[in-house]
């Protein structure tokens, strides 16, 4: 390598360790000997936890007796084992990884009150609170963090903001209704367009009940539908109460199928009630006292369905192509030859001659 080329490899690795000092986090000696940031807190200890985000939404999860619930949807369920393994995350997070003791660092850290990627709130046992707020990361499984009420900013490894969710499909099962699709026997949708009810035929193929002798059955779209039943899963539970916005006194969808198993016979259903301005829909379970709110792309079909639908769709007779018989450019056409004379003219020259074909 030449001395040129030796120059320029030695700015370029100086530019790359210059790029890696900037951006690795920086971390100052500790005050204080390694510590939880939130001295000797338990997680049963915790009864309450808010998580909000800076534009404002957020969620609040309380423990019942040992239970996680959603208060604000008349206690919905929540995953347990999912809250706690957050809050033991946040009691774990240790002292000796110091980042900043100065307030300045706050918002390009966000971390600040008024600049953060979460905020979380920890409502205590004795009816203390504890506030904390997640921020930045920086590099792979840490994130910025700082206990209110403190300038000192620390890195949480193992930590991420946005396990935080402030949606409530980040705290609990989504999963609304499920129906073992082998074990349907009986299928039934009920919309403004009429009432669909499917058997299955010699074939094992789902069909409708009142196919005509002249209809042709498509097999593959109530196999669709039964599949869609297998799983639906919601965006987020409403509560226990049939609000007049959801539409239910003139439902757009009933669906009910019939599950069979060797043990017994149940009879689900799935109420689908008016589209809200997001494009979703609430819809109430049989299996569930709580009305919740499903992606309108899984409902769709129900909503929308018609008998058409359910009918394969004749397979248009190709129109034959017309037959022309070309012109025969082999025969030679007569020519005749006129004279054209001008009356008023004197015939002193040559007659113009036209040639025009034979009739």
């Amino acid at each position: 390598m030449n001395r040129p080329n030796r120059l320029l490899a030695g700015l370029l690795a100086a530019q790359i360790i210059i790029a890696v000092l900037m951006f690795a986090p920086r971390l100052l000696p500790s005050s204080t000997s390694r510590a939880p940031l939130l001295g000797a807190l338990q997680v049963t200890d915790i009864v309450g936890l808010t998580v909000q985000d800076k534009a404002g939404k957020s969620i609040g999860l309380e423990n019942r007796s040992g239970t996680w619930v959603l208060p604000q949807s008349d206690d919905y369920p929540a995953e347990s084992n999912k809250v706690r393994t957050f809050l033991e995350k946040l009691v774990g997070v240790q002292t000796d990884a110091l980042v900043t003791r100065t307030a300045s660092s706050h918002k390009r850290l966000q971390v600040a009150a008024d600049d953060y990627v979460r905020k979380i709130d920890l409502k205590l046992a004795d009816g203390a609170t504890r506030s904390l707020y997640l921020g930045s990361p920086s590099g792979a499984g840490a994130t910025h963090v700082r206990l209110d009420g403190q300038d000192e900013v620390y890195l949480a490894r193992g930590l991420n903001s946005f396990e935080a969710g402030v949606e409530a499909s980040a705290w609990i099962n989504t999963t609304y209704l499920s129906v073992q699709q082998s074990q349907v026997t009986s299928l039934k949708i009920t919309n403004a367009q009429g009432e669909f009810e499917f058997v299955k035929n010699a074939a094992d193929q789902w069909v409708l009940k009142d196919l005509a002798a002249d209809e042709q059955p498509n097999i593959d779209q109530p196999t669709v539908l039964i599949a869609r039943l297998g799983s639906v899963t919601m965006l987020k539970p409403l509560g226990k109460a049939a609000k007049p916005e959801y539409g239910f006194e003139q439902p757009t969808a009933v669906v009910t199928v019939v599950v069979s198993d060797t043990a017994s016979t149940k009879v689900k259903t799935l109420t689908i009630g008016s589209k809200d301005a997001e494009g979703n829909y609430p819809v109430i379970s049989s299996d569930s006292p709580y009305y919740v709110s499903v992606s309108g792309f899984l409902l769709e079909q129900f909503v929308n369905a018609n008998r058409a639908s359910f009918l394969a769709q004749p397979t248009p007779t190709p129109t034959p192509a017309s037959t022309v018989t070309p012109p025969d450019l082999t025969a030679t056409p007569e020519l005749t030859a006129t004279a054209v004379v001008t009356e008023t003219t004197p015939i002193t020259s040559t007659p113009v001659l036209t040639t025009t074909r034979a009739p």
